[in-house]
């Protein structure tokens, strides 16, 4: 099966079939009340720098597609939107564009977006199987990206009938990668997680994207396509690093710009994120429909009904600055706490700073 046609068909099973995690452990975090907030709510400013770039609040529509009619249509509403709200935006794997050149189009959304913060894509199989800085600088030059995220599939590609399972010398590979481009390289998840142990050896990196359990399960979308291993990929539905954790541990080893991706739905769960030790969050499939119906004023009115969350969430935590609420005490509960404690988490650092 072509990339293209491959892509096709992810977007139609996001769409059409139940592909979340079974649980969101966003949900099993939770702020300390501050009845007296002593600021005032018109003071808060929401903005952060990221990458150089300015965004409104801490958020990017994250990467969906690439490489079909369709996905342009998806991108360049995705884009409108993110412009007209001053966030940023991530864009689906290059490879089809890599593969095909015709197919750049379907990725080209500067023109629509002409100062957000842009990340280009590509997956590590292909840098394992021969891709090198030429190819990484292509797909950012040929769009006007401002970055590239290197996407770490392992999971995605385990349940594939045609994945590549190619991940040898990954670490090597990327350190290469890094010495020779001169804009910001990051690794991104694709909702399974990123532990302290994977990130401690992705320090040399401009940032991670922890991208973990919680949202759209990759594995979801594969067993909709699976025929000869199905109740494998099942068995898969659920694996991972739940997200909440993913940032923490990342947090706890230094990673210095992290984005908190898997599950978030909500400026509510941004906001938690944060307090964690994101830098930004990544949200996708709450978007895709709104993007594939080209219904930019919807999905401009999600992204501010999210803003005003997120303030909100700042203002009853007494904060002024986004990175006030890194220091603003956290509870957690349910299943997340019980992995924090296996996994070693200090919880009077987070219930008592």
């Amino acid at each position: 099966m072509t990339t293209e046609r491959r892509k096709f068909e992810h977007i139609r099973i996001c769409l059409e079939e139940d592909v979340q995690s079974k649980y969101n452990y966003l949900n099993d975090v939770s702020f300390v009340h501050f009845a007296l907030p002593e600021i005032n709510f018109d003071e808060i400013d929401t903005t952060v720098k990221i990458f150089g770039k300015k965004l409104s609040f801490p958020l990017f529509i994250s990467a969906m597609t690439g490489g079909t009619d369709e996905a342009l249509k998806i991108n360049k509403a995705i884009a409108k939107a993110c412009q007209a709200t001053g966030i940023g935006m991530g864009l689906g794997s290059q490879r089809a564009m890599i593969e095909d050149p015709s197919l750049t189009y379907t990725y080209d959304v500067r023109k629509y977006a002409k100062s957000i913060l842009i990340i280009g894509n590509i997956g590590l199989p292909q840098f394992v199987k021969g891709y090198t800085e030429k190819e990484a600088r292509y797909a950012v030059r040929e769009i006007n990206a401002d970055m590239l995220a290197v996407h770490l599939n392992s999971l995605q590609e385990a349940s594939q009938p045609e994945g590549d399972l190619f991940f040898k010398d990954g670490i090597l590979i990327l350190k290469k990668l890094k010495e020779k481009l001169d804009f910001p390289l990051i690794a991104k998840e694709t909702g399974a997680g990123i532990s302290k142990e994977t990130a401690g050896h992705l320090k040399f990196l401009d940032g991670i994207d922890v991208a973990g359990l919680g949202g759209t399960s990759w594995s979801a979308v594969e067993y909709y396509r699976s025929n000869d291993h199905k109740e494998t990929v099942k068995k898969l539905w659920n694996w991972g690093i739940p997200t909440p954790l993913s940032i923490a541990e990342c947090k706890s080893i230094g990673i210095k710009t992290i984005i908190g991706s898997g599950g978030v739905r909500s400026g509510f769960d941004i906001a938690k994120c944060v307090s964690l030790g994101a830098k930004a969050c990544g949200i996708a499939l709450p978007f895709l429909k709104m993007a594939v119906e080209e219904d930019v004023k919807g999905i401009v009115r999600e992204i501010e009904t999210m803003k005003r969350e997120f303030k909100i969430a700042m203002f009853l935590n007494s904060c002024l600055s986004v990175d006030d609420l890194k220091n603003k005490p956290l509870l957690f509960t349910g299943e997340l706490s019980t992995l924090m404690k296996q996994r070693g988490m200090d919880f009077q650092y987070f219930n008592y700073r």
